[in-house]
């Protein structure tokens, strides 16, 4: 199973904007998509932090980005920087 851990650093002011998107877009359709979400957190009032799980991570990944719904959202709109990478579990 392979964990992905994304960081956000939102523009400033776009917090709930993104927020509305992450919830009402992003998390329904990865779930739809077979992710499983492990948590999402707030460090600070710009700096988003989560992890998503799959367990064919490239090919699902690939089925989202293509995805009509995903189109019609762009949530780098609110980010300015992205940080992603794998994690391995310890516990």
């Amino acid at each position: 199973m392979a964990v992905e851990m994304r960081r956000y650093r939102l523009k400033e002011g776009a917090k709930e904007a993104f927020q509305k998107v992450f919830l009402e877009v992003i998390v329904p359709l990865r779930q739809a998509l077979g992710f499983r979400v492990l948590g999402a957190y707030w460090l600070s009032e710009r700096d988003f932090l989560w992890f998503v799980e799959h367990e064919r991570f490239a090919e699902a990944e690939k089925a989202y980005y293509d995805h009509p719904e995903r189109r019609k959202v762009d949530p780098r709109q609110y980010i300015e920087e992205i940080e992603t990478r794998f994690v391995e579990r310890l516990l």
